[in-house]
């Protein structure tokens, strides 16, 4: 006699487990990984998001085209002929004395800056040897009346027209905004660097 295979057992119970079970590891492998997919782009994302408010190169580069143009514009030269530097004044801003109605104030302040995080540097460069493509540091030779390079200032009343902190060699997040204007009846470079 041989046993039908096809009964099934219909009395019996199922076993404790087998029917309750919805979660396989796939199904748990699958979760995870979309879990972990978007908390990675939030951490990638949010900070994008916040970028706009902290400080960047951008705000120095506003902060130092503001600072040459007030000094080429009003400070040095005049609103009426802009860019044309009066010689007295350049000189005493250079020098820090109070001449000129400047204060004396640290180089920051004076430019509308905050000493206690930014740092600036103000040079005055042209040509002043024989070669055409020298970019010399300018000092004015009081006894001559003329716009001379630094390096050959040596009388104490000269002044060498570079103001501020010098530029740290290893600072990469510096900016630096150039204006060429007109001082003494020659053409110079005004260079502020801000970092």
């Amino acid at each position: 006699m041989q046993r039908d295979r096809t009964r099934t057992r219909s009395n019996e119970e199922p076993r404790a487990g087998a029917a309750l079970r919805g979660q396989t590891n796939l199904d748990f492998a699958i979760g995870i990984s979309l879990f972990l997919g978007v908390l990675i782009f939030i951490f990638l994302f949010v900070p994008g998001l916040l970028s706009p408010f902290t400080a960047s190169a951008q705000a120095q580069t506003v902060t130092a085209d503001r600072a040459v143009d007030h000094l080429t514009k009003s400070v040095l030269g005049s609103p009426r002929s802009p860019y044309s530097l009066r010689t007295d004044c350049t000189v005493q801003f250079f020098d820090n004395t109070t001449a000129c109605a400047f204060e004396k104030t640290p180089l920051a302040e004076q430019l509308g800056l905050d000493p206690a995080t930014q740092n600036v540097n103000v040079t005055v460069v042209g040509n002043a040897s024989s070669t055409a493509t020298a970019r010399d540091t300018l000092c004015w030779d009081d006894s001559g009346d003329s716009l001379v390079a630094a390096t050959t200032c040596s009388n104490a009343d000269d002044v060498v027209l570079t103001r501020g902190q010098p530029l740290p060699a290893n600072n990469e997040a510096s900016v630096t905004a150039l204006r060429v204007v007109w001082l003494h009846g020659k053409d110079v470079t005004v260079v502020v660097e801000v970092w």
